[in-house]
């Protein structure tokens, strides 16, 4: 990109008095520790750090020039850019280098399984394209633009994920990406503390739509609030596990290993997914109904399924020493993700431990979605259940709480661990990853 369009396009106005001249950015970085010889750096001011502090910084690694919002006092020989709001900046740059690409983008939201969608769309599609994806769960306000700038010729598509906290951010983001498909997987009750209903947190994920003046939205046609949905400017394609979806999934098998099912175009087909657990059935049929829309072959697209693995603590089934069998789904929780991972365990004639921690970002529904999970507990047999964190004390039944994980880990320590089945799962802040190192090391 040249500096010169970067500072047109967000109106910005060089107050060190340093010629522009006809200078080409190598790349755009937003962590000062990360420029390089050539790179723009825009300095953003976050919860922990201020981009402001570390302007001599970047300018000693070789930085091209800088963007601010703030006034830089500083003698400089690069071009010191100031801008109203150096967030909106950045989304400016990000939707002008998308626009410098004429290829498809799918963009991917929903309350649960929005990574795992994501990972597979751009599988299957790399059957066939050259396609660009946003890293991990880098869908935020920040991570949607850093997958933007990395946009170039050799990508023929791009798949990102957008997530959200709040109402309104959802929307810029697609307005910055300008989605072709859109997908929502599920409308769950993550974030319900910040949006306070599941009708809000629909609407948020309806922003999706934004960006888009046509295309199509596909959606899981299962999920009661987002069958009903509707737009003037899109299609709408539903895809589920019901009667009256466009791509049925059927006779549905799991494993602590796999799931399998079937689906039926021109004839029937079996896929296989080596992820356990029929709550993600749907997140991979919309995946398939996406490697349909852009004509990648069908065997491709199963082979691409079948190729699939989980990220990490996302539904990694371990087999331990002592005749043990470990889930560990300690990425993050929420009723919905924990319900569905109990589902596929629930009848195995194994004893089963269940190590659960928080679901957070709840937020005043914390206490009733807490004492709902304990109650769906009760009806499991066979079963010990160990809970640790402050909102699993609302879950008043004879289980076992912890305040820390260290507290559990003694306990674990002083257990008879053998022939169990042990699901540890929790939200990302309650680091459960420390309860499945210790696991795996007895």
């Amino acid at each position: 990109m040249i500096l010169a369009d970067l500072v047109n396009i967000c109106n910005g106005e060089i107050i060190n008095k340093c010629e522009l001249g006809n200078h080409r950015i190598k790349k755009i970085k937003l962590n000062s520790q990360e420029v390089k010889k050539g790179d723009l750096f825009i300095a953003l001011k976050g919860i922990k750090y201020d981009g402001h502090d570390f302007i001599l910084d970047v300018i000693k690694n070789g930085a091209k020039a800088v963007i601010v919002e703030r006034d830089i006092n500083l003698k400089a020989d690069i071009p010191i850019i100031k801008v109203e709001n150096t967030y909106n900046c950045l989304y400016d740059i990000a939707k002008y280098n998308r626009s410098l690409y004429n290829i498809p983008l799918i963009a991917v939201t929903g309350s649960v399984g929005k990574t795992t969608t994501k990972d597979l769309i751009a599988l299957i599609l790399g059957q066939k394209y050259k396609v660009l994806k946003s890293q991990g769960s880098d869908n935020n306000h920040i991570g949607v633009p850093k997958t933007l700038f990395n946009l170039n010729n050799h990508y023929e598509m791009i798949v990102l994920e957008i997530g959200m906290n709040h109402l309104g951010e959802i929307s810029t983001l697609s307005n910055v990406c300008q989605p072709n498909v859109a997908l929502i997987t599920n409308i769950g009750t993550s974030h319900i503390g910040n949006l306070g209903s599941k009708v809000k947190i629909l609407r948020a994920k309806r922003e999706i739509l934004d960006g888009m003046s046509d295309g199509k939205l596909i959606v899981n046609g299962d999920d009661k609030y987002l069958k009903i949905i509707k737009s003037e400017n899109v299609s709408i394609v539903n895809c589920g596990t019901k009667k009256g979806n466009k791509l049925v999934a059927y006779d549905i098998e799991t494993t602590f290993k796999k799931t399998t099912f079937k689906i039926k175009l021109d004839r029937e087909y079996k896929i296989t997914f080596n992820v356990p657990g029929r709550h993600l059935v749907n997140n991979v049929i919309m995946a398939i109904q996406v490697g349909l829309l852009y004509n990648v072959p069908i065997d491709l697209i199963i082979k691409a399924v079948g190729m699939y693995k989980t990220g990490d603590k996302r539904m990694n089934v371990k087999v331990l020493r002592k005749n043990n069998i470990l889930i560990e789904d300690c990425y993050n929780s929420s009723y919905e993700s924990l319900v569905g991972v109990v589902e596929l365990i629930k009848n195995k004639p194994l004893n089963k431990i269940f190590i659960l921690g928080d679901v957070l970002e709840l937020g005043k529904f914390s206490k009733k979605i807490h004492k709902k999970i304990g109650s769906y507990l009760d009806n499991i047999n066979n079963k010990t259940v160990l809970l640790v964190g402050n909102e699993m004390k609302n879950i008043k039944r004879k289980f076992i709480h912890f305040p820390d994980n260290q507290s559990l880990i003694s306990y674990l320590k002083e257990m008879d661990l053998s022939n169990s089945l042990i699901l540890v799962k929790g939200s990302r802040a309650m680091r459960l990853e420390e309860v499945t190192d210790y696991l795996k090391q007895i």
